[in-house]
């Protein structure tokens, strides 16, 4: 991978930009959880038709990476968008939040009955709304003796089904839904190290750093302390994969709890990793 050479793509609806065509920095937080991702874009002296032109609901994708392997690192709409002029330029700054936003946000009033699984009314509700999901793994399949009544939001209703019945991790991903064991990694293999562009600074040693110490829980477990590093910029990292790190003082395979891509063409090309051991 040629780490010099960086190249980034922002789709804003029907246009196309690309860092040649357009400057625009980007940050794009990811946590291995239900809530929906989102993104914060800053694009450079848009003509006044386009910045004009960008509403809420407008489908944006955003792609980085290096010349001959770039990735998506976000798909979603925006959900906010405003523009100012800073000394000779403007500054157009959009929100935008993961594609299912609408349609995990509608209401659903249902009752199933006696004896449904709880993989059997998941399906009907994913279905019921055309939501697509990459995997479906629960670690229980709760059984409802009583029947299974769903009312309010869809996402809430999946949400308690997935984590509170079943025990399972309910995950959004670039539009992508997924259920799946939460001690288990989604996609692995990716080794980070010096040669693939793990980082060290003053801010952040190469030291044992934990943004949490071993302390007890309210259910009087212990939590596994976590880690945060840092690498240039790699759309191949994200919320619940596993990542084998090789540095001064971790080395094995660690789970990624979250972290962020942020980048500028003439300033940080960086993927920062929160993760705890696997």
């Amino acid at each position: 991978m040629n780490f010099w050479k960086r190249a980034a793509s922002l789709q804003l609806g029907p246009k196309r930009y690309d860092l040649s065509s357009l400057f625009f920095t980007f940050d794009v937080p990811f946590q291995d959880s239900e809530e929906l991702g989102t993104a914060t874009v800053a694009a450079y002296n848009l003509s006044q038709s386009t910045r004009a032109s960008i509403k809420k609901g407008m489908v944006v994708i955003l792609n980085a990476g290096y010349e001959g392997d770039v990735g998506t690192i976000f798909v979603g709409k925006v959900s906010r968008a405003s523009s100012k002029k800073q000394a000779t330029d403007w500054i157009t700054t959009i929100e935008a939040v993961e594609a299912l936003d609408e349609w995990l946000s509608k209401e659903v009033n249902k009752t199933y009955l006696a004896g449904i699984k709880a993989s059997a009314v998941l399906n009907d509700l994913l279905t019921m709304f055309g939501l697509e999901v990459g995997q479906m793994e629960l670690v229980e399949d709760k059984v409802y003796p009583r029947g299974k009544v769903c009312k309010g939001k869809v996402k809430d209703a999946i949400s308690e089904i997935v984590t509170l019945d079943c025990k399972s991790r309910f995950l959004i991903r670039n539009g992508i839904i997924t259920i799946s064991d939460p001690t288990k990694g989604l996609n692995m293999g990716f080794h980070l190290s010096q040669s693939t562009g793990l980082l060290r600074s003053t801010e952040e040693t190469e030291d044992t750093e934990t943004t949490t110490n071993q302390t007890t829980i309210d259910n009087g477990e212990e939590q596994e302390p976590t880690y945060r590093r840092r690498c240039l910029l790699n759309y191949h990292l994200g919320p619940a994969d596993v990542v084998k790190i090789t540095s001064n003082s971790l080395k094995g395979n660690y789970l990624i709890k979250g972290g962020k891509h942020s980048g500028s063409p003439s300033g940080d090309w960086i993927t920062e990793i929160e993760v705890k051991p696997a």
